[in-house]
């Protein structure tokens, strides 16, 4: 049975041709069977975006170099076409290989043209190899970076370019309009269901496909769902696809190259199938001759007992039904086994891509977390330092307290409210509030009391919210982190006991008296045989008594899973833990209630369902992340209106007693 290849990509005007021709040779060059161009999207190109390309070349930056990204082969034809000769000073920056050799077709030189190979991960062809690409083919802040996309998708790529400090432009070059499909043209696709196959390049292109087909027929798209095959690109548009429905969904890398391969042993292995079907009837028919031989055979040993020959007749076509049922059934079941091994083997590869994904995410946390800890460490130092200037100013003050110096007050006004603001620390913040008060005691300016006044209604505000060491958590929770390695799991638990053997088998130390000890040698001389034939029974009894104890161990769990799982699978469990665990650290530091409040909830099912509660260090582990449960992180900090105010106001009136 051939397959019938069903293009589903956009459809460009008719004035680009590039990649229409080459898409129809390498087509036409595949031989695996039907071609069927089943567009959703018509591109329709927005020529006064376009006319801004031009401009931007021309215009002088302080820039090094300039850059324009294409996020995909068609706004790269469509912009290239309407630019004309490439730009001798401009690099051209594309997502993989095949928009890379679309580069070169179109005119632009070679050299000038940057896109990731995918020979490894940090090169993959998608918006995160590029962005590693140009992090390490150019400087921070070196570029002037214009994106040319489509009106939606791409839009962290951008972000991520002027986190390098480059300056960058977004130019939507085109939208899409949706095709409506006509009844012959959906028809026919629900025709060939069954040797379908539906290359797939966008999420926004399965949505629009599953909206259209499901207008037309219900029932026949769940029927496409169940049979036909779906060529996917990326692991989003994999989950888009299982999340409508799609059984059948393969992951293949980018480019026609990789759908003919997938063609060619999808071909091969049927070819191999239907040798293997011709070949067991052929098998089995020899069998079902011998059986129908012997009713004659029969009949000619015996001609007077013609009812034996018939009895033996049914008895072996019988038989031949039989073997024809049983080889009916071992090959249905086996068909069944190898369909759910290939799928099983798809499940993992989405499993493992998905996880790679997560630790790219969870590099990128940790990267932000690892700034975060740098501005927090700034930021005391910076403390630190205001600190010092304050108590140097304090100490030359100290003999003339008559006259409270009103920049004192602004300090530590000032370091109130960073504390507050900015480290979320009420504490601190009421320790500033409660000196700048106590400097100004026994003031008889107005307005210096009317400063008292504000900071003493501020500090009690202060004072009523719950104070919180985050950072004392942080560390608690940093700890857990480090010791996700050594915490056991019910899959691996050791059977222990109450006592070990050394404790059993141990001879306390007998008390001796310097005064008495002649005394008690003559008393003990006489019972030592008796109680050295008692100490030997107990110990025996203890030991064998202990051994019993260790030869069993009862562990209760919820589900049965959880005790037969691989290495790996542990390694992932712990890995999850772990990610777990930093995110909750994240959202605890940003003051995120609910982010952090569904991490430790993961975090808590993971220890309770996959991990020994007997353990001291699960249970140290439960314990902290249960305290960091209790914490409050979605407070109303107060705004200290009213000591802004009268610090303003005191400020003025120390200008005007000055001039």
């Amino acid at each position: 049975m051939t397959h019938t290849l069903v293009v589903c990509k956009p459809k460009l005007p008719d004035q680009y041709l590039t990649q229409r021709v080459d898409l129809k040779r390498q087509l036409d060059q595949m031989h695996s069977g039907e071609v069927m161009y089943f567009p959703v999207f018509e591109l329709v190109p927005d020529l006064n975006a376009m006319a801004r390309i031009r401009p931007w070349i021309d215009n002088a930056t302080e820039k090094a170099n300039r850059l324009i990204v294409f996020v995909s082969p068609s706004v790269l034809e469509i912009a290239v076409t309407n630019l004309g000769q490439w730009p001798a000073n401009v690099y051209c920056a594309v997502m993989g290989r095949q928009s890379a050799k679309l580069a070169s077709d179109l005119g632009i030189p070679e050299d000038k043209i940057i896109a990731p190979t995918g020979e490894h991960d940090l090169e993959t062809e998608d918006s995160d190899g590029l962005a590693h690409l140009l992090a390490a083919k150019f400087g921070a802040g070196s570029c002037s970076v214009m994106v040319c996309k489509g009106p939606r998708g791409r839009v962290e790529f951008p972000k991520k370019l002027e986190e390098m400090n480059h300056d960058v432009t977004v130019l939507e070059c085109y939208d899409r309009k949706v095709i409506d499909q006509s009844d012959s043209q959906c028809e026919a696709l629900f025709s060939c269901m069954n040797r379908a196959v539906l290359w797939i390049t966008s999420s926004e292109t399965v949505e629009a496909l599953d909206s259209q087909l499901k207008q037309k027929s219900d029932s026949q798209l769940n029927a496409l769902k169940q049979t036909a095959t779906v060529l996917t690109t990326h692991p989003r548009i994999t989950a888009k696809c299982r999340e409508l429905g799609y059984v059948h969904v393969v992951q293949i890398a980018t480019g026609i190259q990789s759908v003919n391969s997938w063609l060619k042993s999808n071909k091969k292995s049927m070819e191999n199938n239907n040798q293997t079907n011709t070949a067991t009837p052929t098998s089995k028919s020899q069998p079902a001759a011998a059986a129908l031989s012997t009713p004659s055979a029969a009949s000619s040993a015996q001609p007077t007992g013609q009812w034996l020959g018939k009895a033996a007749f049914f008895i072996s076509v019988v038989s031949f039904v039989l073997i024809l049922l049983i080889a009916f059934a071992g090959k249905n079941q086996i068909e069944k086994t190898r369909m759910a091994f290939g799928e099983r083997i798809q499940k993992e590869s989405t499993t493992l891509d998905l996880v790679k994904e997560e630790i790219n995410k969870s590099s990128d946390l940790a990267k932000d977390l690892k700034t975060r800890f740098d501005l927090l460490e700034l930021a005391q130092k910076e403390e630190a330092s205001q600190r010092a200037s304050l108590e140097e100013v304090y100490n030359s003050l100290l003999a003339s307290r008559t006259e409270v110096s009103l920049s004192e007050v602004e300090q530590l006004i000032s370091i109130a409210k960073r504390q507050l603001y900015l480290l979320g620390n009420v504490k601190g913040a009421s320790i500033a509030l409660s000196q700048a008060i106590d400097l100004l005691e026994g003031t008889e300016k107005p307005s210096l009391l009317n400063l008292r006044t504000a900071l003493e209604k501020d500090l009690s505000e202060i004072k009523a919210l719950p104070s919180d060491d985050l950072l004392r958590l942080a560390i608690s929770l940093d700890s857990v982190v480090n010791s996700v390695e050594s915490l056991p799991m019910l899959s691996s638990v050791q059977a222990t006991t109450d006592q070990t053997l050394a404790e059993l088998t141990e001879e306390p130390a007998p008390a001796t008296n310097p005064d008495t000890q002649d005394t008690s040698t003559v008393e003990t001389a006489s019972s030592r045989g008796f109680d050295q034939a008692w100490l030997t029974i107990k110990q025996v009894a203890q030991t064998v008594w202990y051994d019993i104890k260790s030869l069993i161990e009862v562990t209760k769990v919820d589900s049965p899973e959880v005790l037969m799982l691989s290495s790996r699978q542990e390694t992932d469990l712990r890995n999850t833990l772990r990610l777990s665990l930093l995110n909750a650290r994240i959202s605890l530091l940003s003051r995120q209630a609910t982010l952090l409040k569904s991490d430790l909830e993961r975090s808590s099912n993971l220890l309770n369902t996959y991990f020994d509660d007997k353990s001291i260090q699960v249970q140290r582990a439960k314990t902290v992340l249960e305290e960091i449960g209790t914490v409050q992180l979605d407070l109303i900090l107060p705004e200290l209106q009213a000591t802004s105010a009268a610090l303003r106001l005191a400020v003025a009136g120390q200008q005007g007693e000055r001039q």
